[in-house]
């Protein structure tokens, strides 16, 4: 009898389990085939989609684009808002972790954690330290084996950076598109450079701020998930000075997508 995986998937902002549920299909279906089946918490402060970008410098902007979003009425969701007069400076409440702990005791243990913009941004710091932060013990919760982050960024408050401060052992790849105008490159490389050197892998697909759902992208990332879980830890720790690199470069190249896609196709 196979065992079980489970992956927690974490919805950006404006968005919902049902629309991240909707844009990951592709990501959904082909990782299904490896035996995963994904699990879509939906963050608990619901979200005025009407009320955004109503001053006058901000008139125009499109929620659904900018965000990824759905623009039907479905209501929407974050799971944290940015501090009054800041940028990036963001406070999660409470009720977000205790939310977060009961899900995963309900449908949970989970193998892996994958997150969109906001949500990878969630997802990011969480796995620094999942169990101490959603207060679960290792028999609830063993150590998680892989983590992906598209368009997530580093959580800036100085309340935070302890945790990222860590040896942080969960191999992570982290995605982020060209033409994103929503979290800025910066952002996304500080979460990135979070990670030591031989647990983090970085792709970059030509596009902006969304999950990419096209059969070869999908390929690349479920393939990615192979080579992650298939390989023992300290085989990774023994490659050479020059193989670890190709992990690492910011962009993956010709030479690693031709050894992931030799895993064969989904």
């Amino acid at each position: 009898m196979s065992v079980k995986k489970n992956v927690l998937m974490l919805h950006g902002f404006v968005q919902s389990d049902k629309i991240f549920s909707a844009k990951t299909g592709g990501l959904r279906k082909n990782l299904k085939k490896l035996g995963y089946d994904l699990h879509y918490p939906c963050a608990p402060h619901s979200i005025d989609k009407k009320a955004l970008f109503q001053s006058e410098a901000e008139k125009g902007r499109d929620a659904a684009k900018e965000f990824n979003t759905s623009a039907t009425l479905d209501e929407v969701y974050g799971w944290f808002f940015r501090k009054p007069d800041s940028s990036n400076s963001f406070e999660i409440d409470q009720k977000v972790f205790n939310y977060l702990h009961n899900y995963v005791l309900e449908n949970g243990p989970f193998d892996g954690v994958i997150g969109f913009s906001q949500g990878a941004g969630l997802g990011g710091y969480l796995v620094t330290d999942f169990n101490k932060i959603l207060n679960l013990t290792e028999k609830q919760q063993p150590a998680l084996k892989f983590f992906i982050s598209f368009s997530g960024f580093k959580l800036e408050d100085k309340a935070y950076q302890g945790s990222y401060d860590k040896a942080i052992e969960i191999p992570s790849l982290h995605v982020r598109g060209e033409l994103d105008a929503v979290v800025a490159e910066s952002r996304i490389m500080a979460l990135y450079d979070s990670w030591p050197q031989n647990k983090r892998t970085l792709l970059v697909h030509p596009g902006a701020h969304f999950v990419p759902n096209s059969k070869q992208f999908v390929s690349q990332v479920c393939n990615w998930v192979q080579v992650t879980i298939n390989k023992d830890d300290q085989e990774q720790d023994d490659l050479p000075e020059a193989e670890q690199e190709q992990f690492d470069r910011p962009q993956l190249d010709d030479d690693l997508l031709d050894m992931i896609d030799s895993l064969g196709r989904l």
